[in-house]
Order: C-alpha cells, then sequence, then structure tokens
C-alpha cells in the first residue's frame, strides 16, 4: 500500500532535493590565512537535483552543483593561482584586490548545471524559464542581477570546480551585496520553474 501511494504522488509531482553539508564559515571578512583550494572548494559547494516522475523517460531532469564564491573561496584561490602561475608578490597583491572588490560588490556564485534536455540548459538567456534566486534564513528573496555563461576554457573551468562534468554548463550568477544574506544562520539557492524546484543550503558555522 506504501508502495502505491508513493506512485500516486510521484504522477502529480516534481521532486527536488539538496544537500546540506557541513557548517560554513559566513563571514565578509578577508581571512588572515587561506586553506586549501580544494578543502574550501569542496566545503562552499553544494549538489542538488530535480527528479521527475518515475513514470518519464527523463528522471533526472536537472543536476546542479553550486559554488558560493566566499572570501575564503576566494583567498585559498588567489594563493592557489600563485602557486601555480608562480605570481610576483604585485600581481598576487592585484589579484587579491580584485578578488576582494568583487567579494564586496556582489554575491557571485559558480553554478555547473547539467540537463537531460539541452534546450532546458539556457539560464542565462533573459527570458530563460529558470527564475535564480538568493533566500536569507528569513524567506527573504533576493533575484540575480545576471546570471552568465562561463566562457572561459572548458579545461580551465574544470580546474577551478571538480565536479564541471562532459554534460554540464557553467555560469557565473550575480546577486545584490546584501549583507544580512551573510548575516542568520543559513542561506539558500534556488533555482525553479514551471518544471519543478532545486534548493540547496549553506548553514553557518554560529
Amino acid at each position: 500500500m506504501t508502495n502505491i501511494c508513493v506512485g500516486i504522488l510521484l504522477m502529480f509531482s516534481l521532486l527536488a532535493c539538496g544537500s546540506v553539508d557541513e557548517p560554513v564559515r559566513f563571514s565578509t571578512d578577508w581571512p588572515a590565512k587561506s586553506t586549501d583550494f580544494e578543502d574550501i572548494s569542496s566545503r562552499w559547494t553544494r549538489r542538488g537535483v530535480l527528479r521527475a516522475p518515475l513514470a518519464q523517460q527523463a528522471n533526472q531532469l536537472m543536476e546542479i552543483y553550486a559554488t558560493y564564491l566566499s572570501t575564503d573561496w576566494r583567498a585559498a584561490y588567489v594563493d592557489q593561482q600563485a602557486g601555480l602561475q608562480k605570481l610576483s608578490p604585485a600581481r598576487k597583491d592585484e589579484l587579491v584586490g580584485e578578488q576582494q572588490a568583487s567579494a564586496k560588490s556582489h554575491h557571485e556564485l559558480e553554478l555547473l548545471i547539467t540537463t537531460y534536455y539541452p534546450e532546458h540548459n539556457e539560464l542565462h538567456r533573459k527570458r530563460s524559464i529558470w527564475r535564480v534566486t538568493l533566500v536569507d534564513d528569513q524567506g527573504n528573496e533576493i533575484a540575480a542581477e545576471q546570471v552568465a555563461r562561463d566562457r572561459r576554457p572548458r579545461e580551465i573551468i574544470a580546474a577551478e570546480f571538480e565536479n564541471f562534468g562532459d554534460f554540464a554548463e557553467a555560469y557565473v550568477a550575480r546577486f545584490p551585496a546584501v549583507p544580512e544574506l551573510l548575516s542568520g544562520k543559513k542561506f539558500s539557492l534556488r533555482v525553479a520553474s514551471s518544471l519543478g524546484m532545486v534548493e540547496v543550503d549553506w548553514v553557518s558555522k554560529k
């Protein structure tokens, strides 16, 4: 009887699931010391899946990996790039300044999106079927100012974001720098359309 009930529910609803990983440091301050880039990138990355009813051909409509580019992530990125490229102290300082300016001007996320139907992978379009928002712990939504394709070479993106699969598209999502987002106990990324919704959460260490 339970299986029958589950089947009926699946026929009338789209299911979404997301990850809630270990708590992270919510702060706009630049860290005094950076940590390992792969480790911090993993800590700030969340995975979500939008599933359709089992009766449909495409059970998994969307898979998303979202990395919030926190000040901790950016500091680790600078150190990684400085080591890989053997940057001079002056150039490293320039990169720190660029990353600090970006952190102050926007909330920014790297989104790796894979969809069963390629035509659904179009978050960058002005009339996209998807609405991309951040949600604070009071339920207030912040709409994305811009969702743009990451036009860098795929091998560069894959080197920075290990979950970048062969069929994924990479996007950079920018939101207004609303300070309240990082003052609560958690915040979420929500990607929604008439097909359904995916939501993933970041929880504060506080």
